[in-house]
């Protein structure tokens, strides 16, 4: 069963794991060869940082129980690692918060999302994020280029880049 607290809002979205991850992670100005390109990542931070706040405060945000432990992936083990002790906090946070919707992963959710890797040639992962939660959203926020793919577009779900750029994992 999942229960939903009403906000006001008339939006049920999904927050993608990379949005997640850019609004959390701060780039480090030593990692960049240029003042220019750290301030284009800096950029994107802030972005997500804003999608992520307003999304939260604003709409019903749904998340499959796969995508939290993605994301506890993401924050832990790639890229810029956040502490331990601050994802797994970050983490808590999310399972326990009564205004994110979690969504388990049912054998049938892992069926279709098998089927439509297969179809699309997209690994599973956006698709155990994707499929538990696709009939209560109206909105994908995500700058994953696999989003554009036809294999979305069936489910008429708005797809919204609030990055301004792609990317594929």
């Amino acid at each position: 069963m999942i229960t939903v607290i009403l906000k006001g809002s008339d939006m049920n979205v999904m927050i993608d794991t990379e949005v997640w991850s850019f609004s959390l992670k701060a780039p480090m100005k030593e990692k960049f060869d240029s003042e220019e390109e750290f301030k284009k990542v800096l950029e994107v931070h802030a972005k997500a940082a804003t999608t992520v706040k307003n999304t939260l405060l604003n709409d019903t945000v749904y998340m499959s129980l796969h995508q939290v432990s993605e994301l506890y992936h993401v924050l832990s083990f790639r890229g810029s690692r956040l502490s331990p002790q601050a994802v797994r906090n970050y983490v808590q946070n999310i399972m326990d918060s009564d205004e994110i919707v979690k969504v388990e992963v049912t054998k049938k959710d892992l069926i279709e999302a098998m089927q439509l890797s297969d179809q699309s040639e997209i690994h599973i992962w956006d698709f155990l994020c994707f499929v538990p939660v696709k009939k209560y959203i109206d909105v994908v926020y995500t700058a994953d280029k696999h989003f554009k793919h036809d294999v979305f577009k069936k489910f008429n779900i708005k797809i919204i880049n609030p990055l301004d750029f792609w990317t594929q994992i």
